[in-house]
């Protein structure tokens, strides 16, 4: 299975700690509602800055305070949890590694490796961070979440390379298998303030550009008092706020190459939603021709959020379109090890296998897709397709037969809908 998100409160409830799980928890929530009021109202910065460094110094009193009982190995690793969140790296680093010095057992040792890669790429340090992406997989050989982190920044060399990848293929083989029991988040969220904080891009407007930016970078203090500077802000003209604006009205008037630069632009000055940016930036260099250019903004996209299995399928349809058919497989699996009945991701793997020439290949996807969603006419195209090519035209026969029913039915409920209109 994946990786499961650790929630910090229950953790703590786990080690007995009701007095102290919920003070520090009500100080994450008031920081968080003060972002989001601001983010709501942004005119209110002293209001905003009151609460967010009233929270802070009283976050830092109660983790301070914080002298949890019990299991040695929990109380390192919830505390390494809470200074992450908390934007203390180095003091979460200090508990992660307490928590590998006493030696746990696997599959522990191996989530709190993963823990300790997340906050050392958070404090810009890959090369370490990547060393622990592999030691969090050598503790769990068999985890495709872990295999594929290892596999996509553990830096592994050819002969790893191709052992984590025979776990992803076993992962395919249970989903279409029907095995559900990967379902499961990815890569766990430690972040206070995710990128999926909100659904649709909050975006600075001048004054706030810096303080959003810090903020994403999970540099609390700092965006704190960012927000309490007095002096003049930028002009609103060049915010990630106006930038969006003026990249949406050159996207809608066609300039494409303009709409990806306002939109790139913007990204720094982008509290959260910067996914949706880079998915739009993807999209538009597709339009472009620019496929290298697609690829590295959608998997800036699926880093920002990991969790989303429709991001990894334009990832995945982006490596396609750019040849690169073995990376496109790893995103497709990646995508169903989080939703294994995604019929849209299971249907792209078929389409991958047909695009290779793999026909074969291609028809137990297509029909796993076919069992989670019937009536997806295009599935059934493809295999009928993918039947023909492998010489099993009986069975081809009623697939494009169904294909023809359903696609006139979707055909005649559009015209429907327009007549209705």
């Amino acid at each position: 299975m994946g990786l499961r998100a650790i929630s910090l409160t229950a953790l703590m409830l786990t080690l007995g700690l009701t007095g102290g799980a919920r003070p520090v928890e009500a100080q994450e929530s008031a920081f968080r509602d003060a972002v989001r009021d601001l983010a709501a109202k942004p005119d209110d910065r002293s209001v905003a800055h009151k609460r967010m460094a009233l929270a802070l110094t009283e976050w830092d009193r109660q983790l301070a305070n914080l002298r949890p009982q019990g299991d040695e190995l929990l109380r390192h690793q919830m505390l390494g949890l809470a200074y992450h969140q908390r934007g203390r790296l180095d003091d979460a680093l200090r508990e992660f590694d307490a928590v590998s010095a006493l030696r746990p057992t696997p599959p522990f040792a191996s989530d709190v490796q993963v823990n300790r890669a997340l906050t050392l790429e958070a404090a810009g340090n890959a090369a370490r961070a990547s060393e622990a992406y592999r030691m969090a997989w050598a503790g769990d050989v068999m985890n495709p979440g872990k295999a594929y982190l290892a596999l996509q920044r553990g830096r592994l060399d050819a002969q790893a390379a191709a052992r984590a990848r025979d776990v992803l293929r076993d992962a395919y083989t249970r989903v279409l298998n029907g095995d559900e029991h990967l379902d499961a988040p990815l890569i766990p969220t430690l972040a206070l303030i995710p990128d999926t904080f909100s659904p649709l891009p909050i975006a600075g407007n001048g004054r706030l550009d810096r303080v959003f930016a810090l903020l994403a970078a999970g540099k609390l203090d700092d965006a704190t008092a960012a927000l309490g500077d007095e002096r003049p802000g930028p002009s609103p003209d060049g915010s990630a706020r106006a930038r969006i604006a003026r990249g949406g009205i050159a996207e809608r008037e066609g300039r494409l190459a303009e709409a990806r630069r306002e939109y790139a632009a913007a990204i720094e000055g982008t509290l959260s939603g910067r996914n949706a940016l880079y998915v739009a930036i993807g999209r538009l260099a597709q339009v472009d021709g620019d496929s290298e250019a697609a690829i590295d903004a959608f998997a800036q996209a699926v880093r920002l959020n990991p969790g989303s299995p429709v991001l990894r399928r334009e990832l995945g349809s982006a490596l396609v379109a750019g040849g690169r058919f073995e990376e496109a497989f790893t995103e497709f699996v990646a995508a169903l090890i989080i939703a294994p009945k995604d019929a849209e991701v299971l249907a792209a793997v078929g389409q991958l296998f047909l695009d290779a020439d793999r026909a074969e290949d291609a028809i137990a996807p297509l029909r796993r897709a076919l069992a989670v969603k019937a009536d997806r006419f295009q599935t059934h195209y493809a295999l009928a397709v993918a039947l023909s090519r492998a010489g099993r035209t009986d069975e081809a026969k009623p697939e494009f037969e169904q294909f023809e029913r359903l696609n006139r039915q979707a055909m005649d409920e559009r015209r429907r809908a327009v007549a209705g209109q």
